[in-house]
């Protein structure tokens, strides 16, 4: 009887040491439902990322009222293979988690993961694996087998974790050990035959002297998902950080991980308005840039835009994304007062976190509070998302949504009418949450008795698409949290940080400018300028100036109001381009103000309309309000290039007699007159009447356009569009009005 007693003791005391070391946060699982870190570990691990992650879970650990209950490290950044080849910063995260004693670890390996990442991995307390997990092979095939304090790494870390998978561990980087499985009491063991010695020393007993199939004698250990399961160190297999965070009951937040890892807080806010363009993507990376350089690291992106180029809006976010990822660290803090419909909510994907505002000022809503909302894509800018591929949109807005840890359900019902979206939790554990289709859960349903889901509520209706309010984003872990008021100062004192300590985010000189280009005054001006220019080069053939003058400012009224990163750009500025070249034409081909020159004209008028006036989706107008506003803007221009014509013939005229301005004209030295006040311009029309057939000398390059000299008249002429060298013999044979032809005799 005490004999069974003793044998029933020991049944259960093994039973106790196998979940100890192999299924120990089993039982921690039902713990984590509240809180809980996520925790990316760099590849290569060095001493720098080390101190962060350490620094990281120190502080939480800090915090009774949000301290975690469970950590879990991810070893594949990016979805990519993992390879340390310095063993000591391996080893001091590896006996740092092993210590972590009152916290469950779990370490995440959906990629390869091999080198000296492989110690950390198995500190952690749980092991999960992806489908294409594989872990192993500490050293390459042809380098020596570990010894020394490299070789004590592993036996102090697994000693403390694991130690009956020492053999196993060290299997991985000593090819000739003979891996065999052995059993101590009632505790699985992995042996090595080597240590006979010590194995009677322990009483641990071999099963079997037959090598594992799984590890045989002569080859590095590297074990898949399926195999490490066998062994007992794989516990699941789950196929997304996403569905890892729903299976411990963790909310999708802890998946944006905070990037500054205990560093002190330094502030910095910025405004984004207007409708979204490549342009203003470029100035927020300068802007970023710039606040990064001065030790910036977290960083309020306050969203008031709307409308623009989605793709602008998409790769914007990747922008700060890129921004988040590097060594600098930096937070960035979407913050929604009002609403982020269309373009603002892609940008706000790429954000470290979402904050919205539950209340609009008075001011802002006279109807009284008012919920700031995210993600209406029911906009022309929506529409014509899904007009023009919509499978692309969802597709990528999901894919961005998961790296960030938002969840991508929620994105496609943003963009997607079709299909309802359901909140459920777990029969067993309410805690366990997730979010699935309507077609998902009946699929559950069918299950029977087996079905594991229950329905919470729905959070979005067939036919319609999704837009969320700020309590109802929190709810669904979209948002961070909320906060009270539309100002600011409430979302930085969230982060630590005190108002007036938080700095502006100004744009750099070449924003400014551009910004200063923008506005309709200096536009106006600029195309005035442009045309004057033009016309002068034109009508007073060897100057140069006015032609550059003319190209720098209709290049930087392109560079200025080009706020489409596609298509209507290159059709603004081909526009524009045909226009120049009708109008070349008109002068140099068909002599006469003929459709060609009136044409170009318009075209001309129609790009830099295009160019200026923006549109609500980035494209082309489409509304009756779009196409008043293009027509007023072409109308404001058509009165801009009339004030040129007027302004360049008066400079035409009184150029000759302008002191060092009338040096721009090219006047052969032989015919140049000596004394500039003799200068007797043909005045009008009955004198030009009286020049036919008349032959005279040209004084100027006539490129149509230049000056023959009639007796003491100097006169203003074009040709029938050929070329005439300066002091050439001409015959007027044409004459228009006050427009007089010439041709070489």
């Amino acid at each position: 009887m005490t004999d069974c007693i003793r044998h029933i003791a020991s049944c259960f005391l093994g039973l106790a040491l196998s979940v100890a070391f192999v299924a120990a946060p089993a039982i921690a699982q039902n713990a984590v439902a509240d809180s809980g870190l996520f925790v990316t570990v760099p590849n290569p691990l060095t001493s720098d990322g080390y101190t962060r992650i350490k620094n990281r879970i120190d502080a939480a650990r800090s915090k009774p009222e949000a301290r975690p209950s469970v950590v879990i490290f991810d070893f594949n950044p990016n979805d990519k293979d993992a390879n340390t080849p310095d063993v000591g910063p391996c080893y001091d995260l590896g006996d740092y988690i092993a210590k972590l004693t009152d916290i469950a670890t779990v370490g995440y390996v959906h990629q390869k993961v091999t080198g000296h990442t492989v110690l950390p991995v198995l500190a952690c307390k749980e092991l999960v694996f992806g489908p294409k997990g594989v872990l192993g092979e500490i050293i390459s095939t042809n380098e020596p087998v570990l010894t020394g304090y490299r070789a004590n790494a592993y036996s102090d870390v697994i000693g403390q974790t694991r130690p009956a998978y020492l053999a196993l561990v060290r299997k991985m980087f000593d090819k000739e050990l003979p891996l065999r499985k052995g059993r101590k009491g009632n505790v699985d063991w992995f042996v090595d035959l080597r240590e006979r010695d010590k194995l009677v020393k322990e009483k641990i007993e071999i099963a079997d002297n037959a090598p594992l199939p799984l590890a045989p004698d002569g080859k590095l250990g590297l074990f898949t998902a399926n195999q490490l399961r066998e062994f007992g160190l794989n516990r699941r297999t789950i196929d997304s950080r996403r569905d890892l965070i729903d299976a411990y009951g963790l909310p999708p937040t802890v998946l944006r991980e905070d990037p500054l890892a205990g560093k002190a807080v330094v502030g910095y806010r910025y405004v984004l308005r207007g409708p979204v363009d490549g342009g203003m993507k470029e100035s927020m990376g300068r802007i970023i840039a710039e606040a990064i350089r001065n030790k910036g690291n977290v960083f309020f992106l306050q969203l008031e835009c709307h409308g623009g180029d989605p793709q602008a809006a998409r790769e914007l976010a990747e922008k700060l994304i890129e921004f988040q990822q590097n060594d600098d660290g930096i937070r960035i803090i979407g913050f929604v007062p009002d609403g982020a419909p269309d373009t603002a909510a892609i940008i706000a994907l790429g954000c470290s976190e979402i904050v919205m505002s539950k209340r609009k000022d008075a001011s802002q809503n006279g109807d009284g509070p008012l919920e700031a909302e995210l993600g209406d894509f029911d906009t022309n800018t929506g529409k014509l998302m899904m007009k023009e591929n919509q499978e692309f949109w969802v597709t990528s807005l999901r894919e961005l949504a998961e790296r960030q840890g938002y969840p991508p359900l929620l994105i496609e019902g943003m963009l997607k009418k079709d299909g309802e979206i359901l909140r459920v939790h777990k029969k067993s554990d309410r805690r366990v949450r997730r979010l699935m289709t309507d077609a998902e859960f009946q699929q559950d349903k069918d299950k029977g008795i087996a079905a594991e889901w229950v329905v919470e509520k729905s959070v979005k209706g067939k036919g319609q698409l999704l837009k969320l309010s700020a309590t109802q984003a929190e709810e669904l872990g979209l948002v961070r949290f909320t906060t009270d008021t539309r100002e600011p100062n409430e979302l930085y004192a969230k982060y630590g940080l005190d108002s007036s300590k938080v700095r502006d985010a100004t744009p750099a000189w070449l924003d400014r400018f551009a910004n200063f280009l923008k506005n309709p005054m200096v536009t106006v001006l600029l195309v005035v300028i442009g045309f004057t220019g033009l016309i002068l080069e034109l009508k007073v053939p060897g100057t140069t100036v006015p032609g550059i003058v003319a190209a720098l400012c209709f290049i930087l009224v392109f560079w200025a109001h080009t706020q489409f990163s596609g298509q209507v750009a290159v059709l603004a500025a081909l526009l524009f381009i045909m226009g120049l070249i009708l109008i070349l034409m008109e002068v140099f081909v068909f002599p006469g103000f003929g459709v060609p020159g009136i044409v170009g004209v318009v075209l001309m008028l129609g790009a830099l309309g295009l160019a200026t006036v923006g549109t609500t989706d980035g494209g082309f107008p489409t509304t009756a309000v779009e196409w008043t506003r293009l027509g007023g803007k072409m109308g404001q221009y058509l009165f801009g290039m009339m004030g040129a014509v007027a302004l360049s013939f008066t400079i035409a005229r009184y150029l000759p007699n302008i002191p060092y301005a009338n040096r721009m004209m090219l006047v052969p030295p032989g015919d140049k007159p000596t004394d500039e006040t003799d200068i007797n311009i043909l005045p009008g029309a009955a004198q030009a009447a009286s020049l036919l057939g008349a032959v005279g000398i040209s004084m100027t390059v006539l490129r149509p356009a230049g000056t023959v000299r009639f007796g003491d008249e100097f006169v203003d002429v074009v040709t029938d569009g050929s070329y005439i060298p300066a002091g050439t013999r001409v015959q007027v044979f044409e004459v228009e009005g006050n427009r007089i032809v010439v041709k070489e005799v």
